[in-house]
């Protein structure tokens, strides 16, 4: 029975003497500023991730609102040659039109429509392509911020793998997988401070 009892002491006996495990210790020092960067890097990552995204929805919708207005420009531009047809029409059908009065309103009529859709589809123009522009440029941004969430990306599981060789190097006391995890770390790291740099 006294054998029995000194079993269990010995187990937290040695579970302390594991604790104090000067080479544990380092490796759990280095596991928490591995996870620390790892955390940083992650939400870097999802970021990256959320601008892509956003970036392209931004896009989609200029280039839809520009596509409207194009569509708004050609039926002005319609009208406008409309009311232009409809003036020469006049001005060929007779010749006595050119003195009725009720034919040169129409015809002053008409001139005042086709110049009026004329500014209003050049006005139109020139939004479209504004927003077409605009369109452009967010899918540019859009294609920078994929960039910047792949490196990241690449760097967080750079990080990861720190993590996991550190793991092993705690379950197998081997000095070559803790130093194998930081380098790991380290590079993971560098390579995610690199989408900060892509231009």
């Amino acid at each position: 029975m006294p054998h029995e009892a000194e079993q269990p002491l010995e187990h937290v006996e040695h579970a302390q003497h594991a604790s104090l495990n000067p080479f544990d210790r380092r490796v759990a020092m280095t596991m928490a500023i591995v996870a620390a960067v790892l955390a940083g890097v992650t939400l870097l990552s999802h970021r990256a991730h959320n601008a892509t995204l956003l970036h392209q929805i931004e896009g989609n919708i200029q280039n839809t609102e520009a596509a409207d207005l194009w569509a708004f420009y050609q039926a002005k531009k319609g009208r406008e040659h409309l009311y232009e047809a409809m003036e020469e029409l006049m001005n060929v059908t007779s010749s006595d039109a050119k003195s009725n009065e009720a034919a040169k309103s129409s015809r002053a009529k008409w001139q005042a429509s086709a110049e009026r859709y004329k500014g209003e589809a050049e006005d139109i123009k020139t939004k479209a392509e504004t927003l077409h522009h605009e369109s452009e440029k967010s899918q540019e941004e859009s294609h920078h911020s994929h960039l910047r969430a792949d490196r990241f990306d690449l760097g967080e599981l750079g990080v990861e793998l720190a993590i996991i060789l550190c793991s092993v190097a705690v379950l197998t006391k081997r000095r070559g997988f803790w130093l194998s995890g930081i380098v790991f770390g380290v590079l993971g790291a560098a390579v995610a401070v690199t989408g900060f740099f892509l231009t």
